[in-house]
């Protein structure tokens, strides 16, 4: 499974909040960018994507940041 930096976070949490929505809003601050659940409240990811996402989502996160790597919108 692909292992990301801190760095490979912090521009997808750079692109999310510039292109999709305000990551600092009160009601998203502290979930899964996927699904929406409290990251306190379920199984997280050991590395720095425990950030953004879930365990549950993790699968359709790193296709995501893929996918947004791909296409050049996370340079």
């Amino acid at each position: 499974m692909r292992q990301f930096t801190d760095s490979e976070i912090e521009k997808y949490l750079k692109y999310i909040d510039e292109n999709k929505i305000d990551i600092n809003d009160e009601d998203v601050k502290g979930r899964c960018l996927s699904c929406g659940k409290h990251l306190n409240d379920v199984e997280l990811p050991d590395g720095p994507e425990r950030k953004v996402t879930c365990l549950s989502c993790l699968e359709w996160f790193i296709e995501d940041y893929e996918e947004l790597e791909n296409d050049g919108s996370l340079s």
